[in-house]
Formats: C-alpha cells, structure tokens, sequence
C-alpha cells in the first residue's frame, strides 16, 4: 500500500491546488477541512506526513498538531504548517520533531520537494523507476 499523506485546509481551492502540485507523488492524498476531522483521519490512519493550515475554525493548526503529538504512535510524524499570516508568536518553536513552517502563498516546488522528502525510500524509489521506465 503506498503512504498517505494528510492534508487539512479549510479552503477548497487551497486544498483543490495542493492536489494539483502533489496528486502525481507516490503518495495517496487525504483531505480533512477541520482539526477535528484531521484528528480523526490520524486516529484510524498512520500519515507519512501531515500538511496543517494554521488557521482552521474551532481549533486552529497548533491545536491540531499538539493533540497529534500527544498520541506515542503520531508523535514523530512530521508536520508541514502552512500559513497566511505572519504571527511570530505562534511560529514553531525548535523541537525535536520534524515541522517545517511556509507562508502561503506556497511554493509549488518546495512543497513537492519537501512533501516527498518524507515519504519512504521504496516508494520514491518506485516512482522514479516507473517515471524511468516512460522515457
């Protein structure tokens, strides 16, 4: 089964482009438009990697993350923050797990590149041999 990553924006349109920059990644891509539906996409699926908006209603991306860090099994999957705004104070502190933070708007480039950086080997690995095997 190939990895899953999570990605969780309440704009349609932003989830609608990162479909576009990452659908072709050897990855399948689950949506959630909620913390809350995030949290329970997490409880029943392991993410080789979570895409968190920081701005969500009711709970906002900080929240999100902090609930998943507090299960053993999510605690070292890595987060992708993505934000809007520029909030110092709210900004990830050093931590020892993987998070990475971008201002939106995102770079396409970046996103795929950091986004497939944390898939695992043997799939990246399939997908560069299949893209091989076309040309």
């Amino acid at each position: 089964m190939s990895p899953q990553v999570l990605i969780v924006d309440d704009d349609r349109s932003a989830l609608y482009a990162l479909n576009e920059v990452l659908g072709d990644l050897p990855a399948q891509l689950v949506f959630a438009t909620s913390g809350e539906e995030a949290l329970r996409q997490v409880l029943k699926t392991e993410f080789a990697a979570i895409l968190l908006d920081v701005r969500l209603p009711n709970m906002d991306g900080f929240e999100v993350a902090a609930a998943i860090r507090s299960l053993e099994r999510t605690r070292r999957t890595p987060i992708i923050f993505m934000s809007a705004n520029e909030d110092r104070r709210k900004t990830p502190r050093p931590t020892s797990h993987p998070e990475r933070y971008f201002r939106k708007p995102l770079i396409p480039e970046l996103v795929r590149a950091t986004v497939l950086a944390y898939l695992p080997a043997p799939a990246v690995e399939a997908s560069h041999s299949e893209l091989h095997n076309r040309v």
